[in-house]
């Protein structure tokens, strides 16, 4: 069957909503912080912040195991049905959550959350790079990658809202699960399109066997994108995940307005970083291979100052436009690597490639990076809090002194995201050197794309 442009815009919108869920369902449990970690006789699980910080981690490992998994089904079957089974499984996994008892529940369902949107990044991704032709890819991949502030500022919301108006914390977790449960029907329907697009030859574009997989390992603007997103991870994870808890702590806001604050930086930074890639990233690729990755480490290297500023500003007024703008880096990053990945190699190996990218760039980045972050953060605000507790002991009322970091004391968490911060560097010089290797790269998949001769090395 024929797709057509009415047809492509149709299935984007659709894959478009489920990374919406999928970032929705991620996000919901980093706005419950407090609740989290609340004793269970006062309705929470107990968690410590570094247990709460491996919430993140045991979603990732879910996502890791599963995402090369994922893309060899692609490669061999149907990719929407695989799709829909992610987003049934997903969908059922935050419904779990509510229903979690005590912390091995709480975990399971997190680790299957993993399992279920390992398929969006995976699949989303080579369907919408089948979908539409390379010269409108770039704008396509940032709609789609636009679901990741809008979503994730819908999780924070709908935390924020449930928990204020209609119930104990659990609630939050159904309302985020349902609805994907729907889409999971609609993304089964969708028709998968011919295996590269615009790009493929007459063959089927599948690939047999593992060798063309590890071929993959050669590729040096591959690895260097997805060391990029490995490093920008570091900080970005605990951002997300730890940021409600400290504005609530640090600038004083209550549960409501810490969420709305966090959902709309993501928000205004998210549509336009995500609008704005697409759009430079396309038009910079007309004069020069490899722009992708030099838009992303420009990106990356504008971020790192405007995120340490507005972490580490006692000004409310401030804090705000400096974090937006360094959010809005970030994003203007995220759509443009992926972008990167998609030219970098053949039409037949994309799906194998987000695959590869998912599980280097959650083992080495977020797989790691929440819990550390609890102890960090736990270490660098242990020392005043001892402090207090002996003094508290020398006056007879030890009882009195709060038992964590948590008690309202963010100097841990702020000194800790200064220090996370400059993971940003590392991000920016894998995509500068990225942007030296594309030419070559881009060159080489576009030839086992279309059959033709692979282009002799030279000059660029």
């Amino acid at each position: 069957m024929t797709i057509t442009k009415r047809y492509a815009i149709y299935a984007l919108i659709v894959i478009f909503l489920a990374n919406f869920l999928s970032y929705l369902d991620r996000q919901v449990v980093s706005a419950l912080q407090k609740e989290l970690e609340a004793p269970p006789a006062a309705g929470g699980i107990g968690l410590t912040p570094a247990e709460f910080g491996a919430l993140w981690t045991a979603f990732t490992i879910g996502y890791m195991v599963i995402s090369p998994i994922v893309g060899f089904l692609t490669d061999r079957t149907r990719r929407t049905c695989v799709f829909a089974v992610c987003v049934f499984l997903w969908s059922l996994a935050p419904v779990y959550s509510g229903m979690a008892r005590g912390k091995v529940d709480l975990f399971a369902a997190r680790f299957f959350i993993g399992i279920g949107e390992a398929g969006c990044l995976v699949i989303g991704p080579t369907l919408i790079a089948d979908y539409f032709t390379k010269q409108v890819r770039g704008r396509a991949l940032s709609i789609f990658f636009l679901g990741v502030p809008l979503g994730g500022t819908a999780g924070y919301i709908v935390a924020g809202l449930v928990t204020k108006y209609w119930g104990p914390w659990r609630h939050a977790f159904y309302f985020a699960g349902l609805p994907g449960l729907v889409l999971a029907v609609f993304i089964a329907l969708l028709i998968d399109p011919p295996r590269g697009g615009d790009d493929a030859t007459a063959a089927d574009g599948r690939i047999h066997g593992i060798k063309p997989y590890l071929d993959l390992l050669r590729n040096r603007t591959l690895l260097l994108i997805i060391l990029a997103q490995a490093f920008a991870v570091i900080i970005l994870v605990p951002l997300l995940h730890f940021g409600v808890g400290f504005f609530e702590d640090k600038h004083k806001m209550s549960k409501e307005d810490a969420t709305v604050t966090l959902g709309v930086i993501a928000l205004i930074a998210g549509a336009l970083g995500n609008s704005l890639s697409g759009v430079i990233g396309d038009r910079l690729a007309r004069r020069r291979k490899g722009a992708y990755a030099f838009l992303a480490g420009i990106a990356y290297l504008v971020g790192l100052p405007c995120l340490l500023f507005g972490l580490t500003t006692p000004s409310k007024q401030l804090m705000l436009p400096a974090l937006t703008l360094g959010a809005f880096c970030l994003f203007l990053s995220m759509p443009a690597v992926n972008t990167q990945i998609a030219n970098c190699v053949s039409a037949k190996q994309r799906a194998m490639a987000y695959a590869l990218a998912v599980f280097i760039l959650h083992l080495l980045g977020d797989t790691a990076a929440p819990p550390v972050f609890g102890k960090v953060a736990e270490a660098l605000s242990e020392k005043p809090a001892a402090s207090a507790s002996a003094a508290a002991h020398e006056s007879g009322k030890a009882e009195e002194t709060a038992p964590s970091h948590r008690a309202g004391d963010p100097i841990g968490t702020q000194r800790a995201f200064a220090y996370f911060s400059f993971s940003l560097l590392l991000a920016s010089a894998c995509c500068f050197l990225a942007a030296r290797t594309a030419w070559r790269d881009e060159e080489l998949a576009a030839a086992d794309s279309s059959g033709e001769p692979a282009p002799t090395p030279g000059l660029h």
